[in-house]
């Protein structure tokens, strides 16, 4: 930069040697008009030097602001190229790379050559995934994008990534262990043999252990606590819980019927919080129908992770268990003033049947009780059983609409949810959420859609059928004065009647006590057969369904209805039932149009196959060997390729054996 000709110092001099002379001028001269003269003559001095000085301070001054510039620029550039953050600048139509700085361009040498248009796609669609960290090589970088502006700024977080990890990966783990059966199993041994089978589980439970560096501790002979980190929790679930196939096998070779469950929880709070969660996991896993583990973290947002479930369930529940129930039951109705009862969308037999057997229980202890009906959900069976009701004035007029329910609720109302417990099945979900007393009543697995704080939940899956359940609690509860009607003896039975498929399916010896008992309260066989009974459209609908099975593994075949034609749910089933009936096949799947924006599937299977966790993909549920889902905004085609990939990602997990 140009340096100025004068200094503060020389100007100062100059205005004081102009101001002497003008002194010397005023005072010497003879007269006014030689100072007059003297003075113009000194002022055109100083305005001209004043015009110089003015000029090099100006020129000065912008020379001092480009050279400020200019060092800035070059500031800028170092910190641009040195900065240990990478910064690109893409053009916001194309998405094409204008520039990077040579901090990016080193990440991406050190990877893969060089940053690309792809690689900008890339992270605009982890944005949209609602993520903010790249990986590019082995390092992990957190990126921000200034749309505005069309720049992407990159951060190395590898370390603390690293340390997010180790923390994630010393999540404290609590789990619990039990054996299924026990009781049932050791019940007819000597205590020789109990004291080798004790020996046989503790062994495997410890290696097991063991292995996996986790610390456990026996509770009783049935129940086993253990405390891990989740780094242990990780490889457990990367082998998907082999102990679980161990047991089994050991507990063949004793010839016991034994299989685990086991509750797990992990988690960065307080343990007994985390112990909390691990007991309410080993509760589902047992009402699941045991053998198999559920894991889930310690959060409100924590989702269930379930392992196992290859033996289908077994009868667990005692008479104990049901006098238990049927007595916590009595003392909710009791405190409610209103007694409503609710089965799933598209109420079949099972549903209704059991939404009578629980009216009557209300009824019983002097309560009014009401089911809900909906009419444009009617299936052609429970049509006629409704028919059948209008014999019944007083059960009749016990069918109320949605619409009727919500004008009748009251604060201190109870809702029973029958034969289902997932909120987004029920027949009403707006007359669920007005409800804040709720029951559940369901012989189906339980799923994750399940209602927040039931004051009682009694959920079976080894029993037939809802219907089952019901009449079960009704012999603890009757009276003598009030007996259960002929009619609705009957509409119970053939509640049984259909989910056994007239008893060839999931009927054990409780099945066969409660349809004794409803024979001796005067069920009419003969009048289940005609509600139960097919008409020729629909027996032409099955067929037709049938006339369109496939293969697509050994002994699994696959149906599937045209996508424009619309069939009940009680046509899929029942075709799904005719094809499994068949020799050679052990595992069926029937996909149908169920409306006009939801695709059905119908599984069964025989118990080789347990169709419940490849319904479970698929955002359904139900049995081992009894399941169904619903797929919104889908083709028929859609449907059955999705299916046909889950199989095949899940072939070695479906098989399974039934106990």
């Amino acid at each position: 930069m140009r340096k100025s000709e004068f200094s503060t110092n020389q100007v100062i001099l100059l205005f004081l040697i102009t101001f002497i002379i003008e002194c010397f001028g005023i005072w010497f001269l003879p007269n006014n008009l030689w100072r007059i003269f003297w003075f113009f003559l000194l002022s055109v001095v100083v305005l001209y030097f004043s015009f110089r000085i003015y000029r090099e301070l100006l020129l000065e001054r912008e020379e001092v602001i480009a050279y400020t510039n200019k060092h800035a620029e070059e500031a800028m550039r170092d910190v641009l190229e040195t900065l240990p953050a990478g910064i690109v600048r893409y053009d916001r139509e194309t998405k094409e790379i204008i520039w990077m700085n040579p901090y990016t361009i080193l990440a991406y040498a050190n990877f893969d050559g060089q940053m690309t248009k792809e690689d900008v796609e890339l992270i605009f669609q982890l944005v949209d995934d609602g993520q903010s960290i790249l990986t590019i090589g082995d390092k992990q970088y957190y990126f921000y994008i200034h749309e505005q502006e069309g720049l992407i700024y990159f951060l190395d977080v590898s370390g603390e990534q690293r340390i997010k990890h180790e923390m994630s990966q010393r999540q404290s783990v609590v789990g619990i262990i039990q054996v299924d059966n026990y009781d049932d199993g050791t019940e007819k041994m000597d205590e020789k043999e109990i004291s080798v089978i004790n020996t046989k589980i503790t062994s495997i439970i410890s290696d097991w252990a063991k292995e996996n560096k986790t610390f456990y501790r026996k509770i009783s002979a049935e129940k086993f606590f253990f405390f891990s980190q989740y780094r242990s929790l990780e490889k457990m679930m990367a082998d998907k819980f082999l102990i679980l196939e161990e047991f089994k096998t050991m507990a063949k070779e004793a010839e016991a019927p034994f299989t685990l469950s086991i509750g797990i929880a992990y988690g960065i709070g307080n343990t007994a919080n985390i112990g909390s969660v691990a007991l309410n996991n080993l509760d589902i896993a047992l009402v699941r129908g045991g053998d198999q583990v559920v894991v889930k973290e310690d959060n409100e947002s924590g989702k269930p992770i379930y392992f196992g479930g290859k033996t289908a369930s077994v009868v667990k529940r005692t008479r104990v268990r049901t006098r238990a129930m049927a007595t916590a039951l009595k003392g909710i109705m009791q405190a409610s003033d209103q007694i409503f009862v609710m089965g799933h969308q598209l109420l079949d037999m099972d549903a209704l049947a059991a939404s009578l057997g629980v009216a009557y229980l209300a009824r019983n202890l002097g309560k009014k009780s009401y089911i809900l009906y909906d009419e444009t959900q009617e299936l052609k069976d429970v049509a006629r059983a409704k028919e059948l009701l209008k014999q019944a004035p007083q059960l009749f007029e016990s069918l109320i609409s949605p619409s009727e329910c919500l004008d009748l609720i009251t604060p201190n109302s109870l809702l029973v949810m029958v034969d289902h417990s997932k909120p987004s099945l029920t027949l009403n979900e707006e007359v669920y959420l007005a409800f804040g007393k709720v029951v559940i009543i369901d012989h189906h697995r339980r799923s994750d859609d399940f209602p927040k704080n039931p004051l009682l939940s009694y959920i079976e899956s080894g029993a037939s059928s809802a219907s089952e359940l019901v009449c079960e609690l009704i012999q603890f509860q009757s009276r003598r004065e009030l007996r259960l009607s002929r009619l609705e003896s009957t509409i119970l039975l053939a509640g049984i009647v259909v989910d056994t498929k007239n008893f060839a399916v999931r009927a054990t010896s409780r099945t066969f006590d409660v349809a004794s008992f409803l024979k001796s309260m005067g069920a009419d066989a003969n009048q289940v057969q005609d509600l139960l009974a097919n008409d020729l459209d629909n027996f032409l609908e099955i067929n037709q369904l049938i006339s369109t099975v496939a293969f697509i593994k050994d002994e699994m075949v696959i149906s599937e209805g045209a996508d424009d034609v619309i069939y009940s749910s009680v046509t899929t089933a029942q075709a799904a039932d005719t094809l499994l009936s068949m020799s050679g096949i052990n595992a069926s799947f029937v996909i149908t149009r169920r409306s006009q924006t939801s695709i059905g599937i119908s599984a069964r299977s025989k118990g080789a196959i347990n169709v419940q966790l490849i319904m479970e993909e698929l955002g359904g549920g139900g049995h081992f060997n009894n399941a169904a889902a619903q797929c919104r905004d889908k083709t028929v085609a859609e449907v059955r390729t999705d299916l046909v990939t889950i199989i095949d990602q899940r072939a070695n997990e479906i098989y399974g054996t039934e106990s």
